[in-house]
């Protein structure tokens, strides 16, 4: 037994009398079962099928990424993506339509496997990602790096897969996509991810001679194949090679045709500028890198007729219109209700019941309104009152919004929802929650921490196991990352990532009570209008947030990173530009490590233009001279410090 079809046929042999042994329907004697394992401990010792003991139900659990999973900012236009494009080198790859996997490697050894979960953490499924035969376990280079990509399942692999789940006495399985997120997130059966292939597109590296020695996109991804990986087909672009336009025009035809022709699913085309000392000085936003851009298509349509138009009203008292439709087939789904976008969409077009419509669906969970095909008599309808709680509402130029904060049960449930979510109280589920409400257990987000197990027992289908873990998860939800405890408020304008930032340079409850919009607008990315909502946020949760402090929730503030006041560059923000001695992130580094900021763009708040050439004539100097800003060359930055 020399090759992988025989250990694969021997491990399913395994699998198979496994199972039935468990199942009580043993088909072999024991002594002929060892000797299937023992010939497969001679030629793969650490198959993950001799793993299994007993039953193969396993257990994940929650891991932090250490560089967040972010998205990717797209385009429908060739004109956007030629500006993106300028005039750099990109490496051009076909997007695949997977589940986005983050595998860890200590010297070599596959150690972590995390899915994308909210970005910020994952489940760690190293247990079923075992079983992925395109997966390399141990690298031929030992070194502690993280290769990113996604997991899919062929149409070839899914009509295996397809029959071996009906034959297990599981759910059929819609399509390929669903299955492979349906699979990890399964509590049995890993085996099934024997029927996926992994794509790699990144390489995050903990190497400095690994760091110098890939410096392109295109090396990247040389290095990951040389690693033993799959790599997404790629076309490499030079910026000068011809007219941009043109190329993308064509590059783009061809690349859709060939998306057409493959085996696993995928849904556009990623950009990426080839040098990766760009990627590091353009960084990233909160929510997408700047050096990466997808472009789609865009999405299909259909048409169908309103029959109903009905407004739901969100945590954050805005009133969203959804259309109900005609049902319609659309991209392999039943459509039987569309969003409308907000108010003012719905009056611009005038959109009614009786309407017929084009609908666009580009992967979004809720198809969108595209425009109307055939009008129907009368003119568009608004509610008066918010269904909720029957309060007027408010038009505030795009949306209708309940202004009953605190008495709108629509607002209160989907705060406390929300809250659930972004702090990670596993296992509590919108419906169960809706039940607590029904039965006045719980009317604001404090009331979760005065539940107990009793509690829970009086829901509907509630056993007592099921009790139990509800409430050591409410009991564990009480140590959370501060970050995490601002965000789950659910105030407005400011998520996780928005936290983080500011908390950074905030850095006790204290502080937070007491910042100012003018302190926080000093902060990166935050305009006036968000600092100002954000500390009217603060306040008007401070009775809430006292509340949680009461009932023993403790946001950690130690996991974030501090910017003490004491250090020399404390407050002061740095705009770096031009041509450097060193690399960009180094001097960002530098000045953030003694308490400084760094920002992209020039503002009156900027302390410093970071320049070695005091001639220039950009664009960043004629507005930091306009501003009587400092220009300090690499040498006299460091030198401030005697100052």
């Amino acid at each position: 037994m020399n090759n992988k079809t025989d250990v694969s046929k021997l491990a399913e042999k395994i699998l198979k009398h496994k199972r039935l042994y468990y199942q009580g329907k043993p088909e072999l004697s024991d002594r002929e079962y060892d000797s299937l394992e023992d010939q497969l401990k001679q030629v793969e010792p650490n198959h993950p099928v001799l793993q299994i003991v007993g039953s193969d139900q396993l257990s994940s659990n929650k891991v932090v990424h250490a560089t967040p999973m972010l998205s990717l900012k797209k385009t429908y236009e060739i004109k956007s993506l030629v500006r993106w494009f300028g005039d750099h080198d990109v490496v051009a790859t076909i997007k695949i339509d997977g589940n986005s996997l983050s595998l860890v490697y200590e010297k070599g050894q596959l150690i972590q496997a995390k899915t994308r979960g909210d970005g910020q953490s994952g489940e760690n499924v190293l247990q079923k990602i075992l079983w992925a035969p395109e997966v390399p376990k141990k690298l031929p280079e030992n070194f502690d790096l993280e290769v990113r990509g996604e997991l899919v399942c062929t149409q070839k692999n899914f009509k295996k897969l397809k029959i071996e789940m009906i034959e297990q006495g599981l759910e059929e399985p819609s399509n390929e996509r669903n299955i492979v997120a349906g699979v990890l997130g399964r509590k049995k059966f890993f085996e099934l991810a024997r029927y996926f292939d992994f794509l790699a597109f990144d390489l995050i590296s903990q190497d400095t001679s690994l760091d110098q020695k890939i410096v392109t996109e295109q090396q990247k991804l040389d290095y990951l194949q040389n690693l033993g990986f799959t790599t997404p087909p790629t076309t490499y672009m030079k910026s000068h090679s011809e007219d941009v336009s043109e190329g993308l025009n064509h590059y783009i035809h061809h690349a859709f045709q060939d998306i057409s022709k493959l085996d696993y699913a995928a849904d556009g085309l990623v950009f990426t500028y080839n040098d990766l000392k760009l990627h590091q000085s353009l960084g990233a936003t909160s929510h997408h890198p700047r050096y990466k851009m997808v472009f789609k298509r865009q999405g299909e349509t259909a048409r169908s007729r309103v029959v109903d138009i009905i407004w739901n009203t969100s945590r954050l008292g805005i009133l969203t219109p959804v259309a109900i439709i005609e049902g319609v087939d659309l991209s392999g789904a039943k459509i039987t209700n569309i969003t409308l976008h907000n108010a003012s969409n719905v009056a611009e077009n005038n959109i009614k019941v009786g309407d017929e419509i084009e609908i666009v669906r580009s992967g979004d969970v809720i198809p969108k309104y595209l425009q109307t095909t055939d009008s129907a008599n009368g003119n568009y309808e608004w509610p008066n009152k918010c269904k909720s709680c029957g309060s007027e509402v408010i038009f505030d130029e795009v949306r209708l919004v309940c202004p009953a904060e605190d008495s709108c049960p629509a607002q209160q449930s989907g705060r406390i929802l929300n809250w659930i979510k972004v702090v990670g109280i596993d296992d509590l589920s919108e419906k169960r929650l809706q039940q607590l409400i029904d039965a006045r257990m719980v009317l604001s987000i404090p009331d979760l921490y005065s539940l107990g197990a009793e509690d829970f027992l009086k829901l509907e289908k509630t056993k007592s196991k099921l009790a139990e873990k509800l409430s050591t998860n409410i009991e564990r939800s009480k140590n959370i990352p501060a970050d995490a405890f601002f965000a789950g408020l659910g105030i407005a304008s400011a998520g996780r990532s928005s936290w983080q930032k500011i908390l950074a340079q905030l850095t006790s409850l204290d502080r937070v009570f007491a910042a100012s919009a003018e302190e926080i607008a000093l902060i990166d990315g935050f305009a006036e209008k968000t600092s100002v909502a954000i500390v009217e946020g603060v306040v008007k949760n401070k009775t809430t947030i006292n509340k949680l402090l009461k009932a023993g929730v403790d946001p950690q503030f130690d996991a974030l990173s501090v910017a003490n006041e004491e250090l020399p560059l404390s407050g002061k923000s740095f705009v770096i530009t031009g041509t450097l001695s060193k690399p960009r992130k180094e001097i960002e580094t530098w000045i953030k490590d003694r308490g400084g900021k760094t920002s992209s763009a020039v503002s009156a708040k900027t302390f410093a233009l970071v320049c070695n050439q005091f001639d220039s004539t950009s664009s960043k100097m004629t507005k930091a001279k306009s501003f009587n800003i400092k220009i300090l060359s690499e040498d006299q930055l460091e030198g401030i410090l005697d100052d």
